[in-house]
Protein backbone atom coordinates (compact mmCIF):
# COMPACT_ATOMS: atom_id res chain seq x y z
CA UNK A 1 0.00 0.00 0.00
CA UNK A 2 1.16 3.49 -0.77
CA UNK A 3 1.42 6.35 1.69
CA UNK A 4 -1.78 7.80 0.19
CA UNK A 5 -3.62 4.49 0.73
CA UNK A 6 -2.60 4.42 4.40
CA UNK A 7 -3.69 8.03 4.84
CA UNK A 8 -7.09 7.25 3.33
CA UNK A 9 -7.42 4.15 5.50
CA UNK A 10 -6.75 5.98 8.77
CA UNK A 11 -8.97 8.88 7.71
CA UNK A 12 -11.95 6.47 7.52
CA UNK A 13 -11.33 4.41 10.67
CA UNK A 14 -13.30 6.93 12.82
CA UNK A 15 -16.40 6.29 10.67
CA UNK A 16 -16.28 2.62 11.63
CA UNK A 17 -15.71 3.47 15.27
CA UNK A 18 -18.65 5.90 15.16
CA UNK A 19 -20.87 3.15 13.74
CA UNK A 20 -19.96 0.91 16.68
CA UNK A 21 -20.68 3.75 19.11
CA UNK A 22 -24.05 4.39 17.49
CA UNK A 23 -24.74 0.65 17.59
CA UNK A 24 -24.39 0.84 21.38
CA UNK A 25 -27.00 3.59 21.52
CA UNK A 26 -29.35 1.69 19.21
CA UNK A 27 -28.39 -1.30 17.03
CA UNK A 28 -30.50 -0.17 14.08
CA UNK A 29 -28.98 3.32 14.17
CA UNK A 30 -25.42 1.97 14.06
CA UNK A 31 -26.24 -0.46 11.28
CA UNK A 32 -27.96 2.19 9.16
CA UNK A 33 -25.11 4.68 9.70
CA UNK A 34 -22.53 2.12 8.59
CA UNK A 35 -24.54 1.03 5.56
CA UNK A 36 -25.13 4.65 4.52
CA UNK A 37 -21.41 5.40 4.68
CA UNK A 38 -20.62 2.29 2.63
CA UNK A 39 -23.30 3.29 0.13
CA UNK A 40 -21.79 6.76 -0.11
CA UNK A 41 -18.37 5.30 -0.85
CA UNK A 42 -19.86 2.97 -3.49
CA UNK A 43 -21.68 5.81 -5.26
CA UNK A 44 -18.59 8.02 -4.96
CA UNK A 45 -16.47 5.33 -6.61
CA UNK A 46 -18.92 4.96 -9.49
CA UNK A 47 -19.34 8.70 -9.97
CA UNK A 48 -15.74 9.83 -9.63
CA UNK A 49 -13.80 6.62 -10.18
CA UNK A 50 -11.43 7.57 -7.36
CA UNK A 51 -11.05 4.02 -6.02
CA UNK A 52 -13.24 4.68 -2.98
CA UNK A 53 -13.20 0.97 -2.26
CA UNK A 54 -9.89 1.71 -0.54
CA UNK A 55 -11.78 3.92 1.92
CA UNK A 56 -14.05 1.01 2.81
CA UNK A 57 -11.02 -0.79 4.25
CA UNK A 58 -10.67 2.00 6.83
CA UNK A 59 -14.35 1.77 7.74
CA UNK A 60 -14.04 -2.00 8.16
CA UNK A 61 -10.95 -1.58 10.35
CA UNK A 62 -12.89 0.90 12.49
CA UNK A 63 -15.85 -1.45 12.88
CA UNK A 64 -13.60 -4.41 13.70
CA UNK A 65 -11.45 -2.38 16.11
CA UNK A 66 -14.50 -0.94 17.85
CA UNK A 67 -16.07 -4.40 18.00
CA UNK A 68 -12.98 -5.90 19.62
CA UNK A 69 -12.80 -3.07 22.15
CA UNK A 70 -16.49 -3.58 22.92
CA UNK A 71 -15.95 -7.33 23.32
CA UNK A 72 -13.03 -6.86 25.71
CA UNK A 73 -14.99 -4.33 27.78
CA UNK A 74 -17.89 -6.78 28.04
CA UNK A 75 -15.63 -9.69 28.98
CA UNK A 76 -14.03 -7.67 31.79
CA UNK A 77 -17.40 -6.43 33.01
CA UNK A 78 -16.78 -2.76 32.26
CA UNK A 79 -20.06 -2.63 30.37
CA UNK A 80 -22.98 -5.03 30.92
CA UNK A 81 -23.55 -7.93 28.57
Amino acid sequence: MTHEDWRRLWMHVPWGLAAVGLFLAHPLLGTVACLMELGYEFINDIGKGDKSYKDVIGIVWGVLGGGYILLVLKIYGVIPL
